[in-house]
């Protein structure tokens, strides 16, 4: 983790809590292969390999936009069905601004 990724966690712990979306007219399309999730992103045209955590992170943002993070965090948390030591709150926080820095997603403050 990079000290800009602490300064993200950071983020999230100042103020309201942030809220994730799918950007305005981006939809995926995703396939599971036995090696990987393949996801083609129609606006931009583009394929990425995904890990299962992260095509489930973009599946419920594209089906529940504007979640705030601790309600993403929960409802990956079941959907995976993992609990809280597999999978830590600050490491989705992580995932989440690199998904945003792919473009994938987008952060506000409500």
């Amino acid at each position: 983790m990079t000290a800009g990724d602490l300064g993200r966690i950071d983020a999230e712990r100042d103020g309201p809590p942030l809220r994730w979306r799918v950007p305005e007219g981006q939809r995926f399309i995703f396939a599971d292969f036995d090696d990987g999730i393949v996801m083609f992103d129609t606006r931009v045209g583009s394929t990425h390999l995904l890990n299962p955590t992260s095509a489930e992170t973009l599946a419920i943002l594209q089906e529940a936009p504007a979640l705030a993070t601790p309600a993403l965090y929960r409802t990956l948390l079941e959907r995976m069905q993992l609990d809280e030591n597999a999978l830590p709150f600050a490491a989705v926080i992580e995932l989440l601004w690199h998904l945003e820095d792919l473009g994938l997603i987008c952060a506000e403050r409500q």
